[in-house]
């Protein structure tokens, strides 16, 4: 079998069934790859046509007179295997099959993907799909796929890289990736994973110098030995895992199966392999991209010593008593840092853990600066949390321009919660685009702090 790296990185497609209807299943992945600047080459397939979108269309893959290195397949289930002995005959080594009607649709489906998947594995073409979205490179610029997330003006390359079996939910968390400015590496959907399946991308990402955190939507395990594996090579090489694994409920069980034809086990199965593979479980969306994020954003922590700051007192008690939910430890300044910012603290305030900074420092960038950084600086902690309860747009924005200047330049990790409404959302785009992680629920700022510091203990226990 040969390596999976020309399948994001190829150097020409083939899009089968294309359409001259840029808006339609075979014309989109067509303009996709216009739009976000891919550099190879690109022939449409469908005797049709004579042209698309100024490219010359073919009546066969066979009659393409280059090499083709993918070919994207969206046509009608009964005509994809005579598509795929095309593949064959012109020695295309990747596939992705966006056709649906295979083993999600029953036992007959099942019989029929079956067949494709023998097929393929005879000619020796590797498939991703059937019933999947499509894979976005966004550092290669490759958008081989329909989504519609890919509507958006352009990629961010990021450090994430995103493994999901549902094209829906991966399409909600790539476009709301976007709008936090949060880049990922790679994009896959998986789909029915009727020859490639989640622990082969896996293994593609611990390889891949880009990506720094793995984000994993899971219905099922294809191969739970295969993916265990996997699981140990990213651990070994440092790539936190995080997964949101549905079909917890029977009824959730039910609907995975109606979906890409997935046989989930029980749950308490899955909850075990995680906890022993050092996989942080999240139960949402929005937690597996800000948990996702977390990691890909810093190294690792020391430990699980926090430090809050927080512009409310009874907000800094709310967090205090999460991070005892979440395991984190709050110790109390050092007596360095206390002498450095003595002379800085307001009348109604002492210098402790959590740290009522109150809403003065809002109008105060540089002694606010002074804080943070001391804070930083300080041996007793791994982690520094910041929460600001103030939302007067102009005092937001200083603020958050401020952090975002100093933060590259700080020795420890450094989170933001500001649960406020969205008076302040041009303070939170500035952190977002700064990179900074920002969190709008203090439950789930504590969460992921709780899982951030967890696997870094993990990862310095010996083996």
């Amino acid at each position: 079998m040969i390596g999976i790296d020309l399948l994001f990185n190829p150097r020409s497609i083939a899009v089968v069934g294309a359409s001259d209807d840029l808006s339609r299943i075979g014309g989109l992945p067509i303009r996709f790859l216009h739009h976000h600047g891919y550099s190879g080459k690109i022939f449409p397939v469908n005797p049709k046509y004579k042209e698309i979108a100024g490219l010359p269309c073919f009546s066969t893959l066979t009659a393409i007179p280059e090499p083709v290195d993918l070919a994207l397949i969206g046509i009608p289930r009964q005509l994809v295997l005579e598509a795929f002995q095309q593949c064959a005959q012109k020695r295309i080594p990747f596939v992705i099959l966006f056709s649906a009607g295979y083993a999600e649709m029953g036992e007959a489906g099942r019989r029929e993907q079956e067949e494709l998947r023998r097929f393929a594995q005879q000619a020796g073409i590797r498939v991703v799909g059937p019933n999947c979205i499509g894979i976005i490179n966004t550092h290669g610029r490759v958008a081989t796929s329909f989504t519609s997330g890919l509507e958006l003006e352009s990629l961010i390359p990021g450090a994430i890289g995103l493994i999901t079996q549902s094209g829906g939910i991966g399409n909600s968390i790539f476009t709301r990736a976007y709008d936090r400015s949060i880049g990922l590496s790679c994009f896959i959907s998986s789909g029915n994973e009727l020859d490639l399946e989640v622990a082969d991308f896996l293994e593609y990402f611990v390889q891949d110098e880009k990506t720094r955190s793995i984000a994993l939507l899971l219905e099922d395990l294809k191969d739970p030995q295969k993916f265990i594996l996997a699981a140990e090579k990213a651990f070994q090489k440092g790539k936190p895992i995080v997964a949101l694994k549905v079909g917890r409920s029977e009824k959730g069980r039910e609907a995975a199966a109606s979906h890409t034809g997935a046989m989930s086990g029980p749950d308490a199965i899955y909850e075990a392999l995680f906890k022993q593979k050092s996989i942080s479980r999240v139960m949402d969306i929005d937690d597996l991209l800000e948990v996702a994020h977390l990691f890909a954003r810093y190294e690792l922590p020391a430990g699980d010593r926090v430090a809050v700051l927080s512009t409310s007192g009874g907000s800094g008690a709310l967090l205090a008593d999460l991070a005892s939910d979440y395991q984190l430890r709050l110790p109390i300044p050092s007596v360095p840092t206390r002498e450095k910012l003595h002379d800085l603290i307001p009348a109604v305030a002492s210098i402790t853990n959590p740290m009522d900074i109150t809403t003065q420092f809002m109008n105060d960038p540089e002694a606010f600066s002074s804080y943070l950084t001391a804070f930083a600086k300080d041996d007793n902690f791994d982690v520094l949390i910041i929460n600001f309860t103030v939302s007067t747009l102009d005092r937001t924005l200083r603020v958050a321009e401020r952090i975002a200047a100093i933060s590259p330049h700080l020795p420890k990790p450094l989170v933001v919660c500001w649960p406020v409404g969205n008076m302040a959302r041009p303070a939170f785009q500035c952190l977002e685009q700064a990179g900074v992680p920002l969190f709008f629920h203090p439950a789930r700022c504590l969460s992921a702090v709780g899982h951030f510091t967890r696997y870094a203990i993990r990862q310095k226990m010996p083996v």
